[in-house]
């Protein structure tokens, strides 16, 4: 199909090659003849300003890699697209350049001296000594594709937008009352006694009668009822069907998996443990004694230390000075004190985790198939032209198809969640909400337009009928309307025994008296909070927000897992938040964080307001495909 496909792209694509020299000739002459741009790739533009394909590209590139670190090598574009990264990351985009502006509306500026130390201070560009390397740093600068100029204009902005925020967010205070009326409601804990009435089996329900079966089904109809579903005539040029036909040559492999390598490596990493002092003479005698044998531990304590432990740390995650002299020694080894603005450290080895480079071998499958996707969809691009010329010169869908060599499908029938008539999933259309959108906002006998999918592939169909939703006679769904009955007769006299055992408990005694009465045994639950609870807990999430409704002594009832049960609230077991300082303090912690991002997500809205903000979906969306126009 592929190579049918690339043919008659590339002969059209002479023809209009042609058709534009010719024409720039007549207008212009050949001296004005010069490339330019033919598409709009401004992603999005805030306040005058711009933001292109080209930056956007750049950093959805690098969160590509970050998350690859993270969840392995075949993380993709459109697995990003579907977790919403590639809009957050748009988005911070646009948050940042909305600081920019701000900060220069402010007159806030940056001095050369300080984005002088902060990229000396920058650990990737480390050398022997701790000193500034320009060698490492130009490297680094060439791995990550940015010229210098670039990047620090990078720092700039960063210092800039961190100026700004910290002002926003230095103020954020949480109110005692505020921390201590959360801390009582989250730590509350209730404990209950539960009894539950199951439901039973399904096969100690008898069969319903005739009547009763009619009328239930004329009571449920949405149980009975088929979607509607519409039948199409599609033409859908798949990226990743095209792939499989295509082979990218070995030097472009090469030189992706080059590019790759570096970012997709795992970093060395080491676990350290560490004393941190403010006396330079007490972190020597520490470093001496454990280099004469001493264990950290005990050198630490006979000078009124104590040994903290880092966790396994890349050197990047260090200040530069800390990681020089940690990365310098072999496992076991301790360095003599380093002085940070922290103080003084000193640091001991406990073992070495090996950086790895991933091999050709295992990052050519995702290359390929990366590069391959790229090529299908740029032949797509040439095709898709064709196509819409020839639907807009009124060629019916069929030929215009078969005039590009696309293969063209017929559904039978297609319902709003991409099943068939039968409920079964629908192959070979697009998987994107936007589809099946489109499809049931098309009136019958009607063509779309050629519309781009989330796969960065190309689709149009025509919308040959409608088959409205249809309630299903009893016959036709007779064994699974039996079924349902069933249910909900199990379901139904669970409720209606629970209620009697509720009523029975209220006015007559305890619960336990009811329940023994009834056959069925209480259990005392543990103490549970509103959000924690024990799995195998007898008191289901729906009693248990009833029983936090309660006063001691009190009962309720709700659905459970087998069934229903009937609670009794036995105690409350307030929270104190003085008891627990570690947890107060890290609740204070998470609300100063809450309040300090709702403070700057106001300040981002107010500044939206300001500086008008317009972002380019279909822009945007060929950052999914890889690929921008020109």
């Amino acid at each position: 199909m592929i190579e049918a496909m690339r043919g008659t792209a590339v002969k059209w694509v002479i023809r209009i090659l042609a058709c534009l020299l010719i024409l720039s000739f007549a207008v212009w002459g050949v001296g004005d003849i010069i490339p330019t741009r033919t598409a709009d790739q401004t992603v999005a533009s805030v306040g005058g300003t711009t933001i292109e394909y080209e930056n956007a590209s750049s950093e959805v590139g690098r969160l590509l890699n970050l998350m690859r670190r993270q969840v392995g090598p075949d993380f993709d574009l459109e697995q990003a697209a579907r977790l919403g990264l590639i809009d957050q990351t748009v988005d911070q985009m646009v948050n940042g350049r909305l600081l920019e502006l701000e900060a220069a509306t402010l007159k806030l500026a940056v001095g050369e001296e300080l984005i002088r130390q902060t990229i000396f201070a920058d650990p990737r560009f480390q050398g022997p000594g701790n000193r500034f390397d320009r060698t490492a740093y130009e490297q680094t600068l060439r791995q990550e594709g940015i010229s210098e100029g670039m990047f620090v204009s990078i720092i700039r902005e960063n210092i800039l937008r961190r100026q700004i925020s910290s002002a926003l967010t230095s103020s954020s205070r949480v109110p005692s009352a505020m921390l201590d009326a959360i801390y009582r409601y989250r730590n509350e804990q209730r404990v209950a006694d539960v009894v539950t009435v199951p439901a039973g089996q399904i096969a100690d329900i008898p069969e319903p009668s005739p009547a009763e079966l009619a009328k239930f089904h004329k009571e449920n109809p949405a149980r009975f009822t088929k979607p509607e579903t519409r039948s199409l005539t599609l033409v859908y040029l798949d990226p990743a069907k095209a792939a499989k036909e295509l082979r990218p040559d070995e030097k472009r492999i090469l030189e992706e998996y080059e590019i790759r390598k570096e970012t997709q490596g795992i970093p060395e990493r080491r676990a350290l443990e560490q004393v941190l002092l403010q006396d330079e003479e007490a972190a020597a005698k520490i470093a001496a004694a454990v280099k004469q044998g001493s264990s950290l531990d005990d050198a630490a304590k006979s000078n009124g230390a104590t040994v903290s432990f880092l966790g396994a740390l890349a050197r990047r995650d260090l200040p530069a000075p800390v990681a020089t002299a940690a990365f310098a020694l072999p496992a076991g080894g301790v360095t003599s004190p380093v002085k940070t603005a922290l103080g003084w450290h000193v640091l001991r080895v406990r073992n070495i985790e090996p950086g790895r480079t991933p091999t050709l071998e295992a990052l050519q499958p995702v290359i390929v198939n990366d590069i391959a996707r790229e090529m299908a969809v740029d032949t797509f691009i040439a095709l898709t032209q064709k196509l819409d010329d020839a639907l807009a010169a009124g060629t019916p869908l069929q030929d215009a198809a078969n005039g590009i060599g696309a293969p063209v499908t017929r559904i039978a029938a297609l319902d709003a969640s991409g099943n068939d008539g039968d409920g079964k999933p629908v192959s070979n259309i697009p998987r994107d909400a936007q589809f099946t959108d489109l499809v049931f906002g098309t009136a019958k006998g009607e063509t779309t337009n050629i519309e781009e999918a989330r796969d960065g592939g190309y689709y149009v169909f025509r919308v040959d009928d409608v088959v409205p939703p249809q309630l299903q006679p009893l016959d036709a769904v007779r064994n699974l309307a039996i079924q349902a009955w069933k249910e909900t007769q199990l379901q139904d006299s669970a409720r209606k025994r629970a209620a009697a055992l509720l009523d029975t408990a209220k006015t007559g005694g305890s619960l336990k008296q009811a329940a023994e009465k009834a056959g069925l045994s209480v259990v005392s639950s543990k103490p549970f909070t509103r959000f924690i609870r024990d799995p195998n807990s007898a008191v289901s999430p729906a009693l248990s927000a009833e029983i936090f409704k309660l006063k001691p002594g009190a009962l309720a009832m709700a659905a459970s897992r087998d069934g229903y049960a009937v609670g009794e609230l036995k105690s409350i077991v307030a929270a104190d938040p003085g008891a627990n300082k570690a947890e107060t303090d890290a609740l204070r912690s998470q609300l100063q964080a809450a309040l300090a991002n709702d403070q700057i997500d106001q300040y981002l809205n107010s500044l939206r307001k300001r500086y008008p903000v317009k972002v380019n979906s279909t822009v945007v969306q060929t950052l999914v495909t890889g690929r921008g126009g020109n």
